[in-house]
């Protein structure tokens, strides 16, 4: 074979591996800024993962924490109200906290009797009752009383973000309303509540 034919052949075989080494390099994705192989690629802005972890996060931060919800005790006693009402069979106008004997003391009017009826501390369950006379005006007060003790203290709650103690039928200078003393913090605070528009104002100490 002559030098000139040599030299023909040559050129042709290099154009070829030139061409095979170009083909291979865009397979491979390096041309084109795609992953390299064995990975994959992650598309441009794709925030998912991110987004995701930020909504947890902030449906965590936002979600109602348990101590939004009424205090046990707070529930127990407005539990213990229905229960000696369905007992007694009249309206509850006093309920007293469970400290002494650990049971709510809730008085029932029904008629012209009131009924003291001794609710379990967690205001399921009677555990005694004893009759006495109703007071007339009391009586007069609570037939006339748009808002009962229920609505009262859980107004006064809602109110302070305390956590009931007791509370009753109050007069001051002929006028009913309902006192409502709350813990808070603690704390024992006095609030009353008009029987007739709800209202709830806090008792203001001497100075």
């Amino acid at each position: 074979m002559s030098n000139r034919t040599a030299r023909r052949l040559a050129v042709p075989a290099a154009l070829a591996l030139a061409l095979g080494l170009t083909l291979t390099a865009c397979a491979d994705g390096s041309d084109d800024g795609g992953a390299p192989a064995g990975e994959t690629a992650t598309p441009a802005g794709d925030d998912t993962a991110t987004d995701d972890a930020t909504d947890d996060a902030t449906e965590g931060a936002s979600s109602p924490s348990a101590s939004a919800a009424p205090e046990h005790r707070t529930a127990a006693g407005l539990l213990a109200i229905a229960t000696a009402e369905k007992k007694a069979g009249g309206t509850a106008y006093a309920i007293d906290d469970p400290d002494r004997d650990n049971t709510w003391e809730v008085d029932v009017a029904t008629g012209t009797i009131s009924v003291e009826v001794e609710v379990s501390a967690d205001g399921t369950e009677v555990v005694g009752t004893q009759d006495d006379d109703l007071d007339a005006d009391d009586r007069r007060a609570l037939d006339a009383a748009t808002f009962s003790i229920t609505q009262a203290i859980e107004r006064t709650v809602a109110r302070s973000a305390g956590d009931l103690d007791d509370a009753e039928l109050d007069e001051d200078d002929g006028r009913y309303h309902w006192s409502v003393t709350v813990l808070v913090d603690g704390v024992e605070t006095d609030y009353r509540v008009g029987t007739q528009d709800g209202k709830v104002v806090q008792e203001r100490g001497d100075d």
